[in-house]
């Protein structure tokens, strides 16, 4: 059996790939996978598996197989057309897309291919390949194992960790050090980048929320993550037998004192905490609290963080730190109910602000 082969001298991926190929060493190569959020580790493989061959076929996960690993995975034809973004034609032209409909895929008796691609972590389904292969009286395919890419923290980029909210595509960290320990203070930019709403609106009458929410839950699959900011949000998801996995209140609405507020159960939450946060800021002790809500969350505990003074931006903190696919609901006076789903075109966008934003000096 062919041994793996790790490729030196490997360079850090890139979102674009250079067109120029100089040697390559196969013929017809093969790499298979889920590719879901492509990142940088995926460009890094596609990209040896370009180098190294004059023809690759890549197999894509059908959506079955990658909604039974995770629901919020991308369907195959989104995964695919990412891919193809990050190619020139003329390297599409050296490829083709193939759907993966079980763990093997064709390579056990592909009678073209002569190599395959994979990471360390596949590597021995590979072997498996190879031996089956052997006992069908074929070649065996020689492997080459391309090492993972890395993010900014140093551990392995991967479409998981991407999913959990923790890093981007390229491996930056969403929640850093720097963003917890200070406080950060509302700039007119800021303020006018917030003044649309941040999500879908639900109309619906100020004086009965749970018309709005209904909607907005009518939407989901049941299965994502509820956060919910605002007094009125939160109450009214309470009336409908909703619990939220975590909710932000301020005892106000249209800042000032909601005459409903003590009718917020906080014994339906398995985790009480308090705050302080000014108006027009996100306080380090804001930030540090969302961080900790989110930690809750993520191990099927709930949280109600009772704000003194205004939650109007807490969303901002809670999409940094949420995973993927959570849904924030807060209110808009005198129109219903904004339903925001937590992605990364969001996460992005609270990242930007949170760095327009005047930070205090500590």
């Amino acid at each position: 059996m062919m041994e793996p082969v790790t490729p030196r001298g490997t360079s850090s991926a890139v979102l674009k790939f250079d067109a120029r190929h100089a040697e390559v060493m196969y013929q017809h190569g093969l790499m298979g996978g889920t590719f879901d959020r492509v990142h940088a580790g995926h460009l890094r493989l596609i990209s040896e598996g370009l180098k190294n061959c004059k023809f690759l076929e890549i197999w894509i996960t059908s959506d079955k197989i990658a909604q039974e690993k995770d629901w919020r995975c991308w369907s195959e034809e989104k995964r695919k057309s990412t891919i193809k973004q990050s190619l020139t034609q003329q390297q599409l032209g050296r490829m083709t897309f193939g759907t993966l409909e079980d763990t093997i895929g064709p390579a056990i008796d592909h009678p073209r291919a002569d190599v395959i691609f994979c990471t360390s972590d596949t590597a021995n389904s590979c072997k498996q390949i190879n031996t089956k292969r052997a006992q069908n009286g074929i070649k065996p395919l020689n492997i080459i194992v391309v090492e993972h890419e890395k993010g900014e923290d140093g551990a392995l980029i991967s479409s998981s960790k991407i999913r959990d909210g923790l890093i981007d595509q390229t491996g930056m960290l969403f929640k850093t050090t720097e963003i917890l320990q200070f406080t950060r203070f509302m700039t007119d930019d800021v303020q006018s980048a917030l003044k649309d709403p941040f999500g879908k609106l639900h109309h619906g009458p100020e004086e009965d929320p749970t018309l709005a929410l209904k909607s907005a839950l009518g939407e989901l699959n049941g299965r994502e993550p509820i956060v919910s900011v605002g007094d009125v949000t939160t109450w009214g998801l309470l009336k409908i037998g909703v619990t939220p996995g975590i909710a932000i209140v301020d005892g106000m609405t249209k800042r000032s004192p909601w005459n409903l507020a003590d009718e917020i159960d906080r014994t339906r939450f398995d985790e009480v905490i308090e705050v302080k946060n000014p108006a027009g800021s996100i306080t380090s002790g804001l930030f540090r609290a969302c961080d900790l809500v989110v930690s809750h969350l993520r191990s099927g505990r709930s949280s109600i963080v009772i704000v003194d003074g205004e939650e109007d931006l807490a969303p901002i903190p809670l999409h940094l730190m949420l995973p993927l696919g959570s849904v924030v609901l807060y209110g808009q006076p005198n129109k219903g109910i904004v339903a925001r789903v937590t992605d990364l075109l969001v996460k992005e966008n609270c990242r930007k602000i949170v760095s327009q934003m005047t930070r205090a000096t500590n």
